[in-house]
């Protein structure tokens, strides 16, 4: 989403930079993103997701410096953990406008009571420095009022816009691979993608699997994803009698081809700020089943796929072979999401609503109103 918002912005009003911590999965290219926008990348390996006390000062020291050199009007930082860093740094280095963009949240799901109320109450904490926040839905915007981190005033609820014109025109590659995993005429495909992590719930999909199988034995599954839990769900892969029907495949580049090769598509998360995957799924015409967890809710309707109470992997089984089975309901769905994910959630709407916010707060901010 960074990237995406960054390279649409209009070059003669905005002069972006892009400062991350060390990516670990997906993979992105970011010299070759350099190359093709313009835009500089600075990385710092220490800024990563797990909790370290002395990393993460030695990051926030680093975010400082640069904040300080490079004095910029408007700092947009993303996700929890770099959230908080970069909005102090933020608040120290005195940048005018500082906004915040959760992309979600960590307060369920990810950690014990203890460490998720921690984190709940540092939020509060930084929002008293944050000028907005972000959500993606107006449902993660509800979340966040009602514990607390900030009144509603604070919050705009922006979806995540993405480029859907990959996904859209990928059926002839979808066709290929179908080919090139060797699927037979009878064979129906489920596919999962995401970090295998706790937190998306990949262990109750494959639970959910083994009843889809036991019911509709012409079905093959694919998992596209890595992460710390690779090793583990493959062992539990075998020990629900799911090796001949379940393929794990790592990270892929080719996500538009595995969408339109799939014929349902499945997120099993526990915790989900909006669902990116749902609506390249659905850019591709393919019906969802997924957990109701987050912001899914706010992009799967009753007419573009099947939502299931999170961890129910009866209620999602069921989901998934009435979809294996029924075509004619699975094509509607597929064409419904189609529609709704190409009126709602395009990257340009995304573009426009934030530009415009900066604008508006950096009037407010320092009095520098556009003409």
């Amino acid at each position: 989403m960074v990237l995406e918002l960054a390279g649409r912005f209009d070059a003669t009003q905005f002069d972006v930079r892009i400062i991350t911590g060390r990516t670990v999965e997906p993979v992105c290219d970011l010299e070759a993103y350099t190359r093709r926008t313009g835009i500089p990348i600075t990385v710092y390996p220490g800024l990563v997701r797990d909790i370290a006390p002395l990393r993460d000062l030695m990051a926030c020291l680093f975010l400082i410096g640069q904040l300080i050199r490079i004095e910029p009007d408007v700092v947009h930082t993303h996700s929890s953990k770099a959230g908080i860093l970069g909005r102090i740094a933020a608040a120290v280095s005195g940048v005018p406008v500082i906004v915040h963009a959760p992309h979600g949240h960590v307060f369920y799901g990810y950690f014990d009571r203890f460490t998720s109320w921690c984190f709940v109450w540092i939020e509060r904490l930084i929002a008293l420095i944050t000028d907005r926040i972000f959500t993606l839905t107006e449902l993660g915007k509800a979340d966040h009022v009602a514990l607390g981190v900030g009144p509603a005033a604070q919050f705009v609820a922006i979806p995540c816009g993405i480029d859907l014109g990959r996904f859209v025109h990928a059926e002839p590659e979808g066709a290929m691979l179908r080919q090139t995993l060797a699927l037979r005429p009878e064979e129906r495909m489920v596919l999962w993608v995401g970090r295998l992590v706790p937190i998306k719930g990949c262990e109750g999909f494959l639970r959910a699997c083994a009843r889809v199988v036991s019911r509709y034995p012409e079905t093959r599954i694919f998992v596209v994803g890595d992460g710390p839990l690779a090793e583990e769900l493959q062992t539990k892969t075998a020990t629900l009698d799911l090796e001949k029907q379940v393929t794990f495949v790592g990270w892929r580049s080719d996500i538009p081809a595995w969408m339109w090769a799939t014929d349902v598509f499945v997120l099993s998360s526990l915790n989900e700020g909006l669902g990116r995957v749902l609506l390249e799924a659905m850019a591709a015409r393919k019906p969802v089943v997924a957990t109701a967890v987050g912001g899914v809710q706010a992009i799967v309707r009753s007419d573009t796929g099947i939502v299931v109470p999170s961890e129910d992997q009866e209620r999602m089984a069921d989901a998934i072979v009435r979809l294996l089975k029924d075509g004619e309901t699975a094509r509607r769905m597929g064409e419904a999401g189609y529609r709704r994910a190409m009126e709602f959630y395009a990257a340009g709407d995304m573009i426009e609503k934030t530009c415009g916010l900066y604008h508006t707060l950096l009037c407010e901010m320092t009095g520098r109103c556009a003409a």
